[in-house]
């Protein structure tokens, strides 16, 4: 049974050309040396000034493949580095790209989070009260969500819909408009960051939990969860810009 040699050495591209020109050379100066062999003319025939100048021109022959040799390594040298510059320019596009949709929110992220649950009262207001705080509404989940990014949240969403720059969240009727997408209680919103920051945030005095104070004491549930690993879908709604167009070095 052949034993495996192990992995061949990997041929340059230049090689192949360079080995076959030195191929067809050597046979041709075998040839010649016989023909001159044949026709009666030894070596030995020759003068001593015909040998000399044979001599020269072989060794100018051979610095010339030397220097075409020389010339080839070069080529190819520039060959690897481009090659090198393209594989390190890839990778920093490729990296670039990946932050790009990282921050757009088209990519499913995790990592450590708080989780902010709010949930509308189970009373019912008595004839007096006023029944806008015995709800959640669109500017409550908007000023958590404010306060989580200031805090350093790297991710946020609102039942499985992830925020992005032009995420719409508003009232309609009795539910809630996350990305096109209608939302009822209760409202789950996760953001990954550090959980303790992002807890200390919205609790700090004067901050959007004393905001909510009436509606808590109402019935209204705000309950934090400090979590080591959440996970977030990626944003599946549209990203196309219909108006707005990049702005072209010197046009500004």
């Amino acid at each position: 049974m052949k034993q495996d040699a192990g992995p061949r050495k990997r041929m340059h591209p230049w090689q192949t050309p360079l080995a076959l020109g030195c191929f067809f050379l050597g046979l041709l100066t075998v040839v010649q040396f016989r023909t001159q062999q044949r026709e009666g003319f030894p070596l030995s025939s020759y003068r001593s000034s015909e040998l000399v100048q044979m001599i020269r021109e072989l060794e100018k022959e051979r610095t010339n493949l030397r220097q075409e040799l020389s010339h080839l390594r070069g080529q190819m040298a520039g060959y690897e580095k481009a090659a090198l510059q393209g594989a390190n320019l890839k990778k920093e596009l490729s990296s670039q790209m990946m932050t790009a949709r990282l921050q757009a929110g088209l990519l499913a992220v995790k990592g450590p989070g708080l989780i902010v649950t709010l949930n509308d009262s189970p009373k019912r207001p008595k004839t007096g009260e006023d029944p806008y705080f015995f709800l959640v509404h669109d500017v409550d989940i908007q000023q958590i969500s404010t306060e989580l990014w200031a805090a350093g949240a790297e991710a946020v969403a609102v039942n499985d819909q992830r925020l992005v720059a032009t995420t719409p969240i508003r009232c309609v009727g009795p539910t809630i408009l996350i990305n096109t997408v209608r939302l009822v209680p209760p409202y789950i919103i996760t953001a990954i960051g550090d959980p303790s920051a992002l807890e200390t945030a919205l609790k700090m005095r004067g901050g959007i939990l004393d905001s909510l104070a009436p509606s808590i004491l109402n019935g209204v549930e705000v309950r934090l969860e400090k979590r080591k690993e959440v996970l977030l879908s990626a944003y599946k709604g549209s990203l196309l810009f219909r108006y707005a167009k990049p702005v072209k070095e010197g046009e500004d």
